[in-house]
């Protein structure tokens, strides 16, 4: 899932960043033009993953635990409006 969402957003960028409608810029792409980008757009990505790993790896345990507390809150309102229900 983070993976797909990363190359989105990768994506999103790399199609954003072309500086709109300049004159005289050709975007169409050979067969073998769009071949080498995808190789080498496989390579940075090989060479990334590890990273993005490592980042998940680290953070996981606090985006988790942030997760839970957000949930537990969210339940106890609840159960504080249910109670002030049965109360009147």
């Amino acid at each position: 899932m983070l993976y797909r969402l990363l190359t989105i957003g990768m994506t999103t960028f790399l199609l954003t960043a072309c500086g709109g409608n300049q004159p005289g810029v050709n975007l169409r792409l050979t067969p073998a033009e769009r071949a080498q980008i995808d190789t080498l757009y496989r390579v940075q990505l090989d060479s990334l993953r590890p990273v993005w790993d490592s980042l998940c790896t680290t953070g996981r345990d606090g985006r988790l635990q942030q997760a839970v507390d957000s949930i537990v809150k969210e339940r106890l309102e609840e159960e504080a409006l249910l109670r002030e229900r049965t109360a009147d």
